[in-house]
């Protein structure tokens, strides 16, 4: 082969054999070539403060604002005495000839007395309650009886204020103490009541007193009278009804 032919074949077969621009390596993908990101989510994070329609980050969607909690709450308001109704009356059967005898619209008898742990016990300090004043005596049968029936009255309303005191004409307190403590009785009691029972002229004993806020007897019961109960109960019931 001659030169010419020879250096045409060599130019020929490097021309075949030179690598095409896809031989180099392909250039990867650039950074650049994605998408750049928002530059204002890049470069500031906090909400645009000239809208108006992005939600503060600190007020969750759906939880209410301090504002409108306290407005919905009342403020609580004192429960009046009127609120609650008198439960229902224990003696339904009334006897109108019962509760007049002497003293009813009189004022009640001022009295300071001791009651049976040594301390004072007056009718002034419970003026502006229902008063079921009750003279009784250790001595006396049928006030051990009519005393825990009052008693149970006095559980029921004292809510309500209902006050029973129980003035014995026993001087010693042993006796009294330990019938209220068998009974179980919640009256409070007062001893050496026989001068101030006195001053009601009363030949029966046990004797009381429905006495309204005021001080006045609103009704007067002389004797033990079962068949009276139901007739107390009421004068007790209006005089707490007309208090609230």
């Amino acid at each position: 082969m001659n030169a010419a032919r020879l250096s045409l074949c060599l130019v020929i077969t490097v021309v075949a054999c030179k690598p095409e621009p896809a031989v180099q390596l392909p250039e990867p993908t650039p950074p650049a070539t994605t998408p750049p990101l928002e530059p204002a989510a890049i470069t500031d994070p906090s909400p645009d403060p000239t809208s108006a329609v992005e939600p503060p980050a600190t007020d969750p969607p759906g939880e209410p604002t301090p504002t409108p909690n306290t407005a919905s709450e009342p403020t609580p308001a004192p429960i009046a005495s009127a609120s609650e109704p008198l439960p229902a009356a224990l003696h339904t059967k009334i006897d109108a000839k019962c509760g007049n005898d002497p003293g009813v619209g009189t004022a009640a008898k001022p009295f300071t007395l001791k009651t049976p742990d040594g301390k004072d016990i007056s009718l002034a300090s419970y003026r502006g309650k229902v008063v079921l004043l009750n003279f009784w005596g250790t001595w006396c049968k049928p006030c051990l009886k009519e005393l825990p029936e009052f008693d149970r009255l006095y559980r029921r309303y004292r809510k309500h204020g209902l006050v029973l005191i129980a003035i014995a004409t026993d001087t010693e307190p042993a006796k009294v103490q330990e019938f209220a403590t068998q009974r179980k009785l919640a009256a409070k009691l007062a001893l050496g009541g026989e001068p101030l029972a006195d001053q009601y002229e009363s030949g029966n004993f046990p004797f009381s007193f429905v006495i309204d806020a005021k001080g006045q007897i609103r009704g007067s019961y002389r004797g033990y009278k079962p068949e009276c109960a139901g007739k107390l109960e009421q004068d007790i019931r209006t005089q707490l009804e007309q208090r609230s």
